[in-house]
């Protein structure tokens, strides 16, 4: 374990010892600047010899690798868990807009959608997503003194996914060249429920996955049933109506490969605007599996892939004993009442009893973070991973461990 230093001019410096730190801490030479990862800083002028660190990036849809190496061995390791409530609170937050402008202004005109996107233009939901993995390697950038940052190009193949056999025509044209979606899945069922099988009677589309449940509108998660089965069916899965064989055809979904293909240009164009364009090259997936298979040995995991990507082909690093946990925090609570007909006030300042939500605290023997208030006056304390409720506590019970920084929810855990 390394303990991160900056110069008295608050300079990145190259990490120490904890014997060293302790020492220097113990003399009032130096004072604590962070707990995750913990980091000090010199109070004593020093001469400012460093040998840069190389920074991986492994990118992903919910999960982000970061690893940084200098010196033959492996110095910080993080895994990002970035947000996945964007769009959710997007739609919520359209629908109570909506509510109020027919509330206040009843007879306000049409208005079209004539807003035009910029280049380059990104969803929200994306977009939060691209900035926490371009954050996560300024971040490092604070208590490291950075050198080459690689980042891991995914590019995937749709069709391959789905079908690893598909060639010729089938792959240039795709399935439904030539047909319309109705007309395609008219002839795919035989004009019949693929429920009861029953014929002749008025047909509807319905999604093997249920698109509240994260089902995608491609044709393969696309079917056709008679209204009485759509609506005994609800929101089940095929499988769970009783029809695993129909559940089977439905692939896989492709929604993490997109979001991956979408971002994965915007990060190095930011990357390359803050570092410069030769301090950040790209690598493949390919050659971070051969690293980290044949070189360094390591289970898969997305830390161990960033470990993979500072490396050079052939060279083999000392892995890290710890890996830090990074949640992606939302700024705030915006709305004002909820309830099934918005009747209750929502009370809670952004401080009760000292406390505040996603703080780490320790009760009861258990490690967690705030998860929510009552308006009793009890807290409930989560999972620190998983996001299980363990307990609700009196705030008289808790003691704080660490306190969310700069948007994140920073925890350590051992290999």
């Amino acid at each position: 374990m390394k303990v991160f230093v900056l110069s008295q001019e608050g300079k990145p410096l190259m990490p120490t010892t904890p014997r060293r730190a302790r020492l220097w801490l113990k003399a009032k030479r130096a004072r604590v600047m962070r707990q995750e990862p913990f980091t000090i800083r010199l109070r004593f002028a020093t001469q400012e010899y460093v040998q840069l660190a190389k920074v991986g990036v492994d990118t992903g849809s919910k999960h982000v690798g970061v690893a940084a190496t200098t010196n033959g061995e492996v110095v910080f390791q993080a895994e990002i868990h970035l947000r996945d409530d964007i769009t959710d609170k997007l739609t919520k937050r359209r629908q109570y807009r909506r509510n109020r402008r027919g509330r206040k202004t009843r007879y306000r005109e049409a208005r079209f959608a004539n807003r035009r996107r910029p280049a380059g233009w990104l969803p929200p939901s994306l977009q939060s997503k691209a900035e926490a993995t371009v954050k996560a390697v300024c971040f490092i950038a604070l208590f490291l003194p950075m050198g080459a940052v690689t980042v891991e190009f995914g590019s995937f193949d749709i069709q391959k996914l789905q079908n690893p056999e598909i060639s010729g025509i089938e792959y240039q044209q795709g399935e439904l060249q030539g047909y319309l979606l109705r007309e395609y899945l008219l002839e795919k069922f035989q004009r019949r429920c693929a429920y009861c099988g029953i014929q002749g009677v008025p047909l509807e589309i319905e999604h093997l996955l249920p698109k509240s449940r994260g089902g995608s509108n491609r044709v393969s998660n696309l079917t056709l049933t008679c209204h009485p089965c759509n609506k005994h069916k609800g929101q089940q899965t095929a499988a769970e109506f009783g029809f695993p064989a129909l559940q089977s055809k439905a692939l896989q979904p492709l929604k993490d490969a997109a979001h991956v293909s979408s971002m994965k240009t915007r990060i190095v164009e930011r990357l390359r605007s803050i570092f410069g364009p030769p301090k950040v090259l790209v690598t493949y997936g390919y050659e971070t599996k051969y690293k980290r298979i044949q070189v360094l040995d390591l289970p898969k995991s997305h830390a161990n892939d960033a470990v993979a990507i500072t490396c050079e082909l052939g060279e083999v690093v000392k892995p890290f004993a710890m890996v830090h946990q990074i949640r992606c925090l939302a700024r705030g609570q915006y709305q004002r009442f909820n309830g099934l007909h918005s009747e209750h006030k929502c009370w809670a300042p952004r401080k009760v009893r000292g406390f505040k939500l996603y703080e780490i605290v320790k009760a009861k023997g258990h490690v967690g973070y705030i998860g929510g208030r009552r308006e009793k006056g009890a807290f409930v304390i989560k999972d620190l991973f998983k996001g299980k409720t363990l307990l609700e506590v009196t705030p008289r019970k808790l003691r704080r461990v660490a306190r969310p920084t700069q948007g994140w929810m920073i925890t350590r855990l051992p290999i």
